[in-house]
């Protein structure tokens, strides 16, 4: 009877000593992409994975928004590829896809129209096109800090941006 005492107040100690340290495999834990986007987003933006050449980056207007207002994002491209691409800066919101949060959204309209092109050839790069987080996204900017990339794919080439952090407030 004794032991089982013992063990009977023991055995929670023992079970409390054994855990510490340990940590959860559930989703309380961010991965370790989540991780590195999460610090690349709130730092300087870099340039985002290259794509046969093919490279671009976002940058927030700035990183505070009201809850009333419709975040702008300037998007840069650049080609150090040796493939001449067409892009189409009129159909830049059409041709877009905004990861918001983790999640991929599409224009829900692909209408092309004629529009004037902009050839992007090896070494070109065009800066500061802006891209609004428009509502047709279907984006829903929740009071809180969130982090976006944009992609386009360009002649069958998609290029990914690099993540961006911004934060939706709400006014006083």
């Amino acid at each position: 009877m004794k032991i089982l005492t013992e063990y009977l107040l023991l055995a929670p100690i023992a079970l409390l000593l054994a855990t510490q340290g340990c940590t959860t495999t559930g989703r309380e834990q961010p991965t370790e992409r989540e991780q590195t986007a999460e610090r690349l987003a709130w730092g300087e933006p870099s340039w985002g994975p290259p794509a046969e050449g093919l490279q671009c980056r976002i940058r927030a207007d700035r990183r505070d928004w009201l809850s009333s207002e419709t975040p702008v994002l300037q998007f840069d491209l650049r080609n150090g590829g040796k493939r001449t691409f067409a892009f189409w800066p009129a159909q830049k919101m059409q041709l877009c896809e905004i990861e918001f949060d983790g999640k991929w959204r599409r224009w829900p309209d692909a209408i092309m129209i004629d529009s004037q092109v902009w050839p992007v050839v090896p070494g070109a790069q065009y800066s500061a096109v802006t891209i609004e987080l428009d509502k047709r996204f279907g984006i829903k900017l929740a009071p809180g800090r969130h982090i976006l990339r944009i992609a386009f794919t360009l002649e069958g080439v998609r290029v990914v941006s690099n993540p961006v952090g911004i934060k939706i407030v709400v006014p006083k």
